[in-house]
């Protein structure tokens, strides 16, 4: 699913000159991601846009949504969690029996209507943006073989797949895909401001696909951080897990 006005909207804010970050798998630690975007320094034009999996394994999942639902310059796609709620919500109409770490971990108190608020914010979010050069997606795509084209691709293929860390091919010879979804440390990544990126290139010679998820969640050995990635310049900040 894509949001054609929101694709504009960002690709005339790069036009324009200003910043456009693009941040990794966030999973409910709302005081790391605060203490990113702080670091991010945002100008009043400039926007950040969550890769998905803004939802559970962290404290506050409810808080982080909400900072996306109603700051103006921060925008999501939806992730595999996100979707997951959606099936869970389906299945309990929201009467599940959830963690202090779940899909609805709050540090206020939380009601009904706040949960069918958050419920319906997430059910419109896409799952992909595409760009002149770039396209944004929380897990990828799958193998061309067993897919003619990115055009026939599902949701399915956007939030669970994890082929294009394996794939020897660009999977558009036009723009970088970005994802979340696979964490960098499965690829040996563990420094501060390091994401991974594909040796396969593009036409331009930019690379073919870039992978920001840095694992948030993850032990304190592994350096478990939120990181982003700005598009105009290709720098990339990360923020260490703050939350115990």
């Amino acid at each position: 699913m894509r949001n054609r006005r929101l694709e504009k909207k960002i690709q005339n804010v790069l036009d324009s000159g200003n910043k456009v970050w693009i941040i990794g798998d966030i999973h409910g630690y709302k005081e790391t991601l605060e203490s990113l975007i702080d670091n991010l320094s945002l100008g009043l034009e400039d926007i950040a846009i969550c890769l998905g999996d803004m939802v559970d394994r962290g404290p506050d999942s409810v808080g982080v949504v909400n900072l996306f639902m109603y700051e103006d310059n921060l925008y999501s796609l939806k992730g595999n969690h996100e979707e997951m709620l959606l099936m869970d919500w389906l299945k309990t109409d929201g009467f599940g029996n959830y963690s202090e770490t779940g899909f609805w971990s709050s540090i206020k108190s939380l009601s009904r209507e706040e949960m069918q608020r958050i419920r319906k914010f997430i059910s419109l979010l896409p799952t992909e943006i595409i760009l002149d050069k770039f396209r944004l997606v929380h897990a990828g795509y799958c193998d061309m073989p067993y897919m003619a084209s990115l055009d026939q691709q599902t949701d399915n293929e956007r939030l669970w797949s994890r082929d294009i860390f394996t794939v020897n091919y660009p999977f558009d010879l036009k723009r970088t895909v970005i994802v979340g979804h696979t964490i960098v440390q499965n690829y040996g990544i563990f420094d501060d401001h390091r994401v991974w990126i594909s040796k396969k290139l593009l036409e331009d010679g930019r690379p073919s696909a870039i992978g920001i998820d840095t694992g948030v969640y993850l032990q304190r050995d592994a350096n478990p951080r939120i990181s982003a990635f700005e598009l105009g310049s290709g720098k990339i900040i990360s923020q260490k897990r703050i939350e115990s």
